[in-house]
């Protein structure tokens, strides 16, 4: 048994590839695969919508605040080790989300699964950028980077294939047996590795900062759909989230040993890499959710058409990582065009749904903006990594991989609680007045129902909260075109130098790089 825990000594670098992104494409997939559950767990555990979406809010928002923490805790103690720890947390909350009694406890499990997928993801970018030689690395990086895209857009399929009536357990129960399956490839196939000259010492109080005031902000964005951008708890909570930011920016500078050296993002390479990172997550994956719900509750798909309206995404996603991952590598001070053009991509797929109406198919409505989606999110995933992790040292591996997945999941979940207030605050202003002069009950009950995408009513009713509901998102794609084309121009600034030959991490058991 012993020998069976110890780490491999001449593990496969391509072994290596495998086992770490059976755990990744595991992780990401369920980022999203609640969304096409969102009326099933309602019903069945008698919770409305906006209740339930926290089984996705919750989850991503654990995802966006403590990796950081995590990348620096794998380079002290051994990114194999930390991330065997998060996947063996991770599977044991998807197993309790699976038999959840009621809404509170799938909310409180999924928190706990989104934590440890906070413990694997860092991990993950840094065990295979250890595992390769720096030639082959834009490859490596760039399939990395396909599982973590595919994931991402195969959730809603898989959570569409698993759902039926009222039945959505599966959809976190299948997790248990993928990651037994990803523990002994991870036990067997994963080699050690560590960065010998980091600080024997977490900044928890920096951490502490930094977590309380990420989770105040997005709590806020959240909690803003039904409490208004006025009330009393959303402004103290953007307050004093503010104020810690500041306070963690200011105690970074003064600590020995900080958790995120705030100097770094003097670096353009880095602080503009992140900041697009930030940018196009929130624009393409914070409004993914509403467009599954636009597919399900207006066009009335089912989840499982739901979750295959994606799938032109998925294949052109698959197709572009690893391509675009090795010509990321290749372009050297050009690096940027590549984040250019899938930023740009994402806009012009927004731009297009402009003109959408209640009279368009997914066909004529939803189709080329998911081409041109997955285009961009091709283009753009793993070139970011490749920008991010070649501007540091690989003894800052743990720290450049977890910076780059908080400024990713927190643009998620930025994005999320972003664009559902811009459609709630939209039907509640515009389809009471559509409505004027009808009854007072009907009138609320449909723009309930509204504010979830669902129409309701008969006759003109219906066609009015239709129409509703259609402007509203195209409102959120008036909105998704300015924060991509932020996102493109935030990549213009940045300057990448000439590729150099980075030495690999030091091993701690031999053969961490060697060849397949």
């Amino acid at each position: 048994m012993a020998s069976f825990l110890r780490a491999p000594e001449a593990a496969s670098k391509w072994a290596t590839l495998v086992a770490v992104c059976l755990g990744l494409g595991m992780l990401m997939i369920d980022t999203f695969v609640v969304n096409v559950a969102f009326p099933a767990i309602g019903r069945d555990l008698d919770a409305n919508l906006a209740t339930a979406e926290w089984t996705v809010s919750g989850y991503v928002l654990v995802l966006g605040v403590f990796p950081l923490a995590m990348g620096r805790l794998g380079d002290i103690l051994g990114r194999r080790q930390v991330y065997l720890w998060g996947l063996v947390l991770f599977v044991i909350a998807s197993a309790g989300c699976g038999f959840a009694a009621n809404i509170e406890q799938l909310i409180a499990l999924r928190v706990l699964q989104g934590l440890g997928a906070a413990v694997m993801m860092p991990g993950t970018l840094s065990i295979v950028t250890n595992a390769f030689p720096p030639q082959q690395r834009g490859l490596a990086i760039g399939l990395w980077g396909g599982v973590s895209g595919i994931g991402l857009i195969a959730g809603p399929i898989l959570g569409g294939l698993l759902v039926h009536g009222d039945s959505w357990r599966w959809i976190f129960l299948l997790n248990v047996p993928i990651g037994v399956v990803a523990m002994a490839m991870g036990l067997r196939r994963i080699p050690e590795s560590r960065d010998p000259n980091a600080p024997r010492s977490i900044d928890f109080a920096g951490a502490g900062l930094l977590a309380g005031g990420l989770a105040l902000v997005m709590f806020a964005f959240s909690e803003a759909n039904g409490r208004g951008w006025g009330d009393p708890v959303i402004v103290g909570c953007l307050a004093s989230g503010a104020m810690l930011l500041v306070l963690f920016v200011v105690a970074e500078l003064r600590v020995a040993h900080p958790l995120v050296d705030v100097r770094l993002f003097r670096n353009p390479q880095f602080a503009m890499a992140c900041l697009s990172a930030f940018l196009f997550s929130a624009a393409v994956f914070g409004t993914q959710p509403f467009t599954s719900l636009f597919m399900q509750n207006t066009l009335g798909f089912s989840p499982l058409q739901g979750g295959f309206g994606f799938l032109p995404a998925t294949f052109l996603v698959a197709a572009l990582m690893p391509f675009s991952g090795v010509l990321a590598q290749k372009l050297g001070t050009r690096i940027r065009l590549l984040l250019i053009a899938g930023s740009a991509s994402v806009a012009i797929s927004f731009i297009y749904l402009l003109t959408l109406t209640p009279e368009d198919t997914y066909v004529s409505g939803l189709l080329p903006p998911f081409i041109l989606r997955g285009l961009g999110i091709g283009l753009f995933m793993s070139t970011s990594s490749v920008a991010v992790m070649s501007s540091l040292p690989m003894t800052r591996a743990g720290l450049a991989s977890g910076t780059l997945t908080m400024f990713r999941q927190t643009g998620t979940a930025v994005g999320v609680a972003l664009f559902g207030s811009i459609f709630v605050h939209h039907i509640d202003a515009d389809l009471p007045a559509r409505l004027e002069g009808h009854d007072e009950a009907q009138v609320a009950r449909v723009t309930a129902a509204a504010e979830h995408f669902a129409l309701a009513g008969d006759g003109e009713v219906r066609e009015q909260a239709h129409a509703s509901v259609v402007d509203g998102f195209v409102l959120m794609s008036e909105v998704g075109v300015a924060v991509a084309s932020i996102a493109a121009a935030s990549a213009f600034f940045l300057r990448r130098q000439e590729p150099v030959a980075l030495p690999t991490a030091v091993p701690v058991a031999a053969g961490a790089g060697g060849s397949g």
